[in-house]
């Protein structure tokens, strides 16, 4: 007997068609859902070829991890202090403040300031200030100069200022003079140069000459305690106090300079040497040569951020019969610029040696300290150069900077009369420090 089914019956070939199907719907959700989470999450990249492009793709990879450095917080608002200050003292054409320009002992100037370097074609440049102080001491002086004639191989400069320093010290003559000898006297130059120069070798050499005019001036000081000078001291021991001259000046002087740039100080060998002649044009009695040479040696190390800085300075006069050198033009030492652990001008001298050593080193992007050893001797005549009487002391300091340029220190330095701190708006190693 035959039966028939209620429904139809599906074959074997259906069958198989129906999971065929089936499995190619699975497939495709199951790519649908790989691509999903691809697109979600980056892929990696593909590996580099060569072991050069895997390093590349490493520093990439760990170059998009990276934050920027950030300065500490008490740091960066001292950078920003002082790109503001620099921004008003860095002004190279119009008006600006000029804070220092006087000689140690003057205390803080401060005062207008007009510079312009873009004269006749930017071949001259103009600087004109005048700064006071709060010790009445002040100075007003201009120049014109034209520093790169000759493609760079020649300069020119004239320049006449005036200087009322109101209360210089004076301890008297010699190495042994005592600090109970100290006094005061008012001391007023007013100069005008021309200079000219020649430049070789990328600048790092030059000679030239510069003659000008000295009109010298001294009087009481504006202190009573100390007392004035000529309270104290005569004519017969202190030459030139009662008698001031004027003079006729010409100074020969070359420059070796073999330095290099750095991270924060310069580095190499910087040479410089000058001899002045004062021809004593009132009296005919205080003419003299001054010969003073100057040598400085950098050594910069770990990166540039030490710097074992040293310099040795000398200044001699030389008189000939019966001629003698005034007072208030000798050599001095003592003060913020030669031995820091005594009193400004607190030696006199026909001659002064100075030797200095300094280990610098980085804190911040704008501030260095230091610790620093100061040494020196004044005496009589040439024949006296030596370490006799030598005077020593050291101390620590604090510069802050804008890139290799010192725009003020604080040094404190103690010796065998004290500690002393000074504040100057200079750097310490200052090219040779006439005033004329």
């Amino acid at each position: 007997m035959i039966g028939l089914d209620c429904c139809p019956a599906t074959s074997p070939t259906a069958r198989q068609h129906l999971y065929l199907y089936l499995l190619l719907l699975g497939s495709f959700l199951f790519a649908c859902t790989r691509v999903a989470r691809a697109q979600a999450s980056p892929q990696p990249p593909e590996a580099p070829v060569s072991r050069a492009e895997q390093i590349t793709a490493a520093e990439k990879a760990k170059a998009a991890h990276l934050r920027p450095v950030e300065a500490p917080h008490g740091e960066q608002v001292f950078i920003d202090t002082k790109d503001k200050v620099m921004k008003h003292l860095s002004v190279t054409s119009g008006f600006s403040l000029r804070l220092g320009g006087l000689p140690t002992g003057g205390g803080f100037s401060i005062g207008p300031r007009y510079t312009r370097s873009d004269l006749l074609h930017d071949q001259l440049v103009s600087d004109t200030s005048v700064v006071g102080s709060t010790k009445l001491w002040w100075r007003a002086q201009t120049s014109l100069a034209a520093p790169s004639l000759v493609n760079g191989h020649l300069s020119m400069k004239v320049d006449a200022a005036y200087e009322d320093a109101a209360s210089v010290f004076f301890y008297g003559e010699g190495p042994t003079s005592s600090r109970n000898g100290k006094s005061n006297f008012r001391r007023e130059f007013t100069t005008a140069r021309f200079e000219t120069a020649v430049h070789t070798v990328a600048n790092r050499v030059g000679l030239g000459y510069r003659i000008g005019g000295l009109l010298a001036n001294v009087g009481p000081g504006r202190y009573s305690d100390p007392p004035s000078t000529s309270l104290i001291y005569t004519e017969s021991t202190v030459p030139g106090l009662d008698r001031q001259s004027h003079f006729m000046t010409g100074t020969g002087f070359v420059f070796l300079d073999f330095t290099k740039k750095g991270f924060s100080n310069p580095s190499g060998f910087k040479l410089q040497a000058e001899n002045t002649q004062f021809w004593d044009k009132t009296w005919g009695a205080y003419s003299f040569d001054l010969l003073a040479t100057q040598a400085e040696y950098d050594f910069t190390f770990a990166n540039g951020m030490r710097t074992l800085a040293l310099r040795a300075r000398n200044e001699t006069a030389f008189v000939d019969g019966h001629q003698v050198v005034p007072f208030y033009l000798q050599p001095t030492l003592g003060g913020s610029d030669d031995l820091r652990g005594y009193d400004r001008y607190r030696f006199y001298g026909n001659g002064a040696s100075l030797v200095n050593a300094e280990y610098r080193w980085s804190v911040a992007e704008a501030l260095e300290m230091a610790v620093f050893a100061d040494g020196g001797n004044v005496y009589q005549r040439p024949g006296l150069i030596g370490f006799r009487h030598s005077r020593g002391g050291g101390g620590i300091g604090f510069r802050f900077k804008n890139k290799n340029a010192t725009i003020m220190r604080l040094d404190i330095g103690a010796s065998p009369e004290g500690v002393h701190v000074w504040l100057v708006f200079n750097p310490v190693f200052r090219k040779l420090p006439r005033a004329f």
